[in-house]
């Protein structure tokens, strides 16, 4: 699903009117109508008070709001509707005739043009099930001010679930959460649920913005299909029914042979957890086998900590870290084997970067580096690109700064820019790793960094609690097995940042994130399967793609 700024999706109404002949005004009357169908959704599943209150603006997302009020009040939800920094007689356009709609039904209407007016209404809001944020819309330039941030701070403090009209209010579509000129980030809606119209928008997944997103669901207003297959985008939102039909299929009439051998080579005194975490979450991806290669005095331990996995004792430095004599008893395993997992907790020992460095140079299998497999090769890109194996890198930002030499604040400022930037100059996959992890593919033959529609797939699901040690050890272990089960790299790295972060949210699903570790996640990556594949079977039974996202609550 595409992922557009504002100027483009105003561009792709325009069309729509102006082209296809569809009205304004009954764009906006579907818009209102999916909103409402979450609220009541939300309302529903959660048991939440059936009494609702609308914020709106002037705007169109204002407009989208009087839909929702009068399709709630027909459906016997309580509404209260508050008109925020204006009067109806400022009222314009689809926005107006709304408003009259609304107001012919003897709704509740009231109008906010003060905090102290925003205040009153205290505790009629604070009693509500669900407050709805239609104040501003995608083309915001510069920070809220005035009565429009009064009532966003207003909002966040009612401590009420809230819904946001297309884009939380304070957030541009196009850059994230403005900032002011003493560089201070404006006010924004915190909001639990985004409704977002036709596309998402690219600014929501910004920076800060991040924080005001919640779950997101994606509403067809009936933009026309040729219109939005020909918009340009930065990238594609990853949603579960188009990455469902790549779960692989299994036949009764196989063997652990079938599902394929994949060696790993990681870990080191003190670091064994993260080898281990890469085994068992590559097991639970599917693999027929794993190898490990380890250090030889740790292999008791590992015997212990990976009981599926066979464990390749291997020599090792003084520092208990593998040696480069251990090259040629890799070789050797990897010839029975379909990929190779090279990095998690290997350290940057001159002899063990040595051994990395060696392998890359001959090693033909589909392989995955990560962590200290990126670190031993910092300064040595040209062991990376002349590599003749088909590689994926699964950095986090820190890694990939230390990589490319690009600075840590521009990649976090742009992450997708310099993931775009990492696998054009490095001409393979990059999966950066982060609140919303990105994978970029190297560009078509001909194509710049700055060329159309550069593969860039960026994930929404997962949460905070997986900023937790170990958790990405889990995801190297996931695409690894993947790959050796014989999917290709851009398959791999997209199925398994999904089964990753739903395997996040399952857990959270059943307790608070806060207590989430990396081998909650291994345990989930069954659930996270069985979820996906009944993903798959209801959209092929749909035939269509549908804009929901995994809530972390078991819900959609």
């Amino acid at each position: 699903m595409r992922i557009v700024t504002a100027r483009q999706m105003a561009a792709l109404d325009r069309e729509t009117i102006d082209e296809h002949g569809i009205p304004g005004l009954d764009l906006m009357e579907r818009a209102g109508t999916g909103i409402f169908q979450e609220i009541l959704a939300t309302l529903d599943r959660l048991g939440l008070p059936r009494t609702v209150v609308l914020f709106a603006g002037k705007g169109n997302n204002g407009g989208d709001a009087f839909v929702v009020a009068r399709l709630l009040l027909a459906k016997g939800v309580e509404t209260l509707t508050v008109l925020v920094g204006a009067t109806p007689d400022e009222l314009k356009g689809d926005a107006l005739t709304n408003y009259q709609r609304l107001s012919e039904l003897d709704a509740e209407i009231t109008e906010a043009g003060s905090a102290n007016e925003l205040e009153a209404l205290g505790d009629r809001c604070g009693d509500a099930g669900l407050v709805v944020d239609g104040l501003l819309g995608t083309g915001l330039s510069g920070p809220a001010q005035g009565v429009m941030a009064d009532a966003i701070r207003f909002i966040n403090s009612l401590g009420v679930p809230v819904v946001a009209v297309d884009v939380p209010s304070g957030i541009s579509g196009d850059t994230g959460v403005p900032r002011s000129p003493d560089d201070v980030a404006g006010c924004f809606v915190r909001a639990d649920l985004t409704v977002t119209m036709a596309l998402p928008k690219y600014g929501c997944f910004l920076g800060k913005a991040v924080n005001g997103l919640g779950r997101l669901s994606v509403v067809d207003i009936g933009i026309p299909q040729e219109l939005v297959a020909g918009a340009r985008s930065r990238g594609e939102l990853m949603t579960p029914d188009e990455i469902a039909p790549l779960v692989p299929e299994r036949d009764r009439l196989s063997h652990k042979g079938t599902y394929g051998r994949l060696f790993v080579l990681a870990g080191s005194r003190g670091y064994t957890g993260a080898a281990a975490m890469v085994c068992n979450s590559a097991m639970r991806a599917g693999a027929g086998l794993v190898f490990l290669g380890i250090p030889e005095s740790l292999n008791p331990i590992l015997e212990v900590k990976c009981t599926e996995t066979m464990t390749v004792p291997l020599p090792e430095t003084a520092r208990g870290t593998t040696s480069d004599d251990a090259y040629f008893t890799i070789r050797e395993r990897l010839g029975e084997c379909d990929a190779l997992v090279i990095g998690p907790g290997l350290s940057t020992h001159d002899r063990t970067a040595t051994l990395v460095r060696r392998l890359l140079s001959e090693v033909t299998l589909p392989t995955v580096i990560d962590a200290d497999g990126l670190n031993c090769l910092v300064g040595r890109l040209d062991s990376l690109q002349a590599s003749r194996a088909p590689l994926i890198i699964t950095p986090h930002p820190g890694e990939l700064a230390r990589l490319t030499g690009q600075s840590l604040s521009r990649i976090t400022a742009d992450p997708w820019d310099a993931a775009r930037r990492a696998a054009h100059n490095l001409g393979m996959p990059v999966v950066l790793k982060g609140a919303h992890t990105c994978i970029a593919l190297p560009p078509e033959p001909g194509l710049g960094v700055g060329g159309a529609d550069i593969g860039l797939y960026v994930n929404i699901m997962g949460n905070a609690g997986m900023a937790s040690g170990g958790v990405g050890d889990v995801l190297t272990g996931v695409v690894g097995s993947l790959l050796a089960q014989g999917l290709a790299a851009d398959a791999a790295a997209k199925l398994g940042v999904t089964l990753h972060a739903l395997a996040g949210d399952i857990v959270a699903a059943h307790g608070d994130p806060i207590g989430l570790i990396a081998t909650d996640l291994v345990q989930a990556l069954p659930a996270a399967f069985r979820w996906l594949r009944q993903r798959k079977r209801e959209r092929r039974a749909v035939g269509r793609v549908t804009g929901c996202y995994y809530d972390g609550d078991g819900g959609f």
